[in-house]
């Protein structure tokens, strides 16, 4: 297999090389360019008027282009937005078509509503995209078709779609996804009015509790099931209501109890899984929750 060497500055170095020149983790360089064009590329000049951009692409978040110097001082960073996928990714029309024409239509029915698509390239007016978490199933669109998303996807709606892929038995995903990506309106700490969904608000106290993407969607997936049998519709949940609920209507009211409900299910799931050196108690009950699992496991 050919190994990729790039001459940056005086010396010659790997793929790998370069991104640990350029402290990048978790990333995966797809295209390397000189910026420099005609003599100037070919005379050897000082590295630090040297410029170099790469591609570089990200699992959870956004690929970058970066620019860089032959010493290795980035410049600029540039991120390639995530796109939402065509209103007519179920139809097999002509605003997303599949990559690989030996599969044809096939795969691009399997693309769930409303996935966020991560651009990988865009080159003579075509916008080259992927799914997230599936890097086979490749499309392009035109780019007059293709509009930007607003918001990037949180890890949480990542690894809901990664299961929402049919064959899939459980009805609970979708469900999850159909509620999490619901929208209103929070006032932050400046007084701003800014849009966002539940998913963004579920991550903000996910990121509270300092709890993994999984556990928290178990315990806002067991918060959501209390709160569908208690009668309740959720609603977005707005983390900017008051305590006192006596003047609010029955809109505002789902609301907090949604929020509360969800804050409720993390914070219980986080005293299992955090462990505070300060906190002799936790110590011992968790020692005492680990055997009853055991003694429950061996008699069923």
């Amino acid at each position: 297999m050919k190994k990729c060497i790039y001459h940056i500055g005086y010396e010659r170095v790997s793929k790998r090389e370069l991104l640990e020149r350029l402290e990048i983790e978790n990333g995966f360089m797809i295209q390397h360019d000189r910026l420099q064009e005609g003599e100037e590329a070919n005379q050897e000049g000082p590295p630090e008027k040297e410029l170099h951009i790469i591609l570089v692409r990200y699992q959870h978040r956004p690929s970058e282009w970066i620019t860089f110097t032959g010493t290795y001082q980035i410049l600029m960073l540039e991120p390639i937005p995530w796109i939402d996928s065509p209103i007519e990714y179920h139809l097999f029309g002509d605003e997303l078509i599949p990559g690989n024409y030996r599969r044809e239509r096939a795969p691009q029915a399997r693309i769930p509503g409303r996935t966020k698509l991560q651009i990988t390239a865009i080159r003579d007016d075509i916008v080259h995209v992927m799914v997230p978490n599936h890097p086979s199933r490749r499309y392009y669109m035109k780019l007059e078709h293709a509009r930007f998303a607003r918001h990037f996807p949180t890890e949480m709606e990542l690894r809901l779609q990664y299961f929402s892929f049919p064959p899939h038995p459980d009805v609970l995903v979708d469900w999850l996804l159909r509620e999490g990506r619901k929208r209103g309106m929070i006032t932050r700490f400046n007084g701003e009015h800014t849009e966002r969904t539940a998913f963004e608000v579920w991550d903000d106290l996910r990121k509270e509790y300092q709890l993994s993407v999984s556990s928290a969607i178990l315990a806002i997936k067991q918060a959501l099931v209390v709160i569908d049998r208690a009668g309740l519709e959720s609603e977005f949940p707005n983390p900017n209501v008051l305590a006192d609920i006596s003047n609010y209507n029955e809109e505002e009211r789902e609301a907090f109890f949604s929020y509360q409900t969800v804050k409720a299910a993390l914070a219980a799931v986080s005293a299992l899984l955090t462990i505070d050196p300060m906190d002799q108690l936790q110590d011992h009950l968790l020692m005492d929750i680990m055997i009853e699992q055991q003694q429950s496991r061996k008699h069923s």
